[in-house]
């Protein structure tokens, strides 16, 4: 073998070794990640009234509260510019909103946790979220929603129930399949 295809080999070679290294830390990743099943948590308001939950936009134009989403299901979703997973799964949650037609979209209220307005408007102009945020500057919201990590969030059924705790990112798909599991079993419990 002259020197050339020695040294085409051995670039072959580490290029190999570096695709299964990439894979490998790929597989790892998916198959560390928490399904579906293990992000929706357990929480003392399951089942319970949700808590208030009222305010002004985080541009001040306009106040929201979730008694005026009463008879709608609504995503209670707790961020702040700072945290990754947040980044990630605020696109998951437009695709979420938008994949519904007008008349059956969910409400979804952001609630600003641990962040400056200023940055939390930043955040919602550069990963385009489309919901209103208010902010939470001394954390009562979130104690009373029991959030102590980002991002948290809660869907609330018609009835102004908490049916699930979602803790850390969520996909559009599971929140689909969450909305779709809960209000069959809704449902079935209707009287």
């Amino acid at each position: 073998m002259n020197e050339l295809a020695r040294r085409r080999f051995a670039v072959a070679r580490w290029s190999a070794l570096g695709v299964l290294v990439v894979v490998g830390v790929l597989v790892a990743v998916l198959a560390t990640r928490p399904s579906a099943a293990e992000q929706v948590t357990q929480s003392p308001l399951l089942g319970k009234p949700a808590p208030a939950l009222a305010g002004r936009t985080l541009s001040g134009d306009r106040r929201v509260s979730l008694a005026s989403y009463r008879h709608r299901w609504v995503l209670v979703n707790f961020f702040a510019s700072w945290c990754t997973v947040c980044v990630a799964e605020t696109p998951q949650i437009e695709r979420f909103y938008y994949s519904r037609p007008d008349g059956q979209r969910p409400a979804v209220i952001g609630v600003l946790y641990g962040d400056t307005v200023a940055d939390g408007i930043a955040f919602a102009r550069n990963e385009g979220a489309t919901w209103p945020a208010i902010s939470d500057p001394g954390g009562n919201i979130a104690s009373n929603w029991g959030v102590a990590s980002l991002p948290r969030s809660y869907l609330v059924a018609p009835d102004g129930r908490v049916v699930a705790a979602i803790l850390g990112g969520i996909t559009s798909s599971q929140l689909d399949q969450l909305l779709v599991s809960k209000a069959a079993r809704l449902a079935a419990t209707a009287p």
